[in-house]
């Protein structure tokens, strides 16, 4: 099977539903280094808006923090998001988060996208 969309092409896609509101690691395992992306929810009351923050853990882990989503609604990213090279081709993210309005639980909907191919000396 292959799925497309505006020239990218779906590689991983799913949804998981999250353990109470511990965190859901996604490894890309082919890699001959793994590639893992780790998602949780945060609540920072400081902040006055929702956001993504994103953060390189390691050089082969990625943190991808959903700062005060709202509850009940799905929400995601409009924009792809970049994320680096897979097998020699571009990397990108679209995802939506859905937080139980009691704020027990969560699930994770996602499509990882490879993208054109980049040159080998440029990963």
């Amino acid at each position: 099977m292959k799925i497309t969309s505006g020239g990218f092409e779906a590689v991983y896609h799913g949804k998981v539903f999250a353990y109470g509101m511990s965190p859901i690691e996604i490894v890309l395992s082919e890699e001959r280094d793994p590639l893992t992306f780790v998602f949780c929810i945060e609540r920072q009351p400081e902040r006055d808006e929702f956001a993504t923050d994103i953060e390189l853990v390691r050089y082969n882990e990625v943190r991808i923090s959903c700062v005060n989503f709202p509850r009940g609604k799905p929400v995601g990213n409009e924009e792809m998001i970049h994320l680096g090279v897979l097998n020699n081709r571009k990397l990108s993210l679209r995802y939506e988060v859905t937080i139980s309005f009691d704020a027990a639980s969560w699930a994770l909907t996602y499509t990882f996208y490879a993208g054109e191919g980049v040159p080998p000396d440029h990963e």
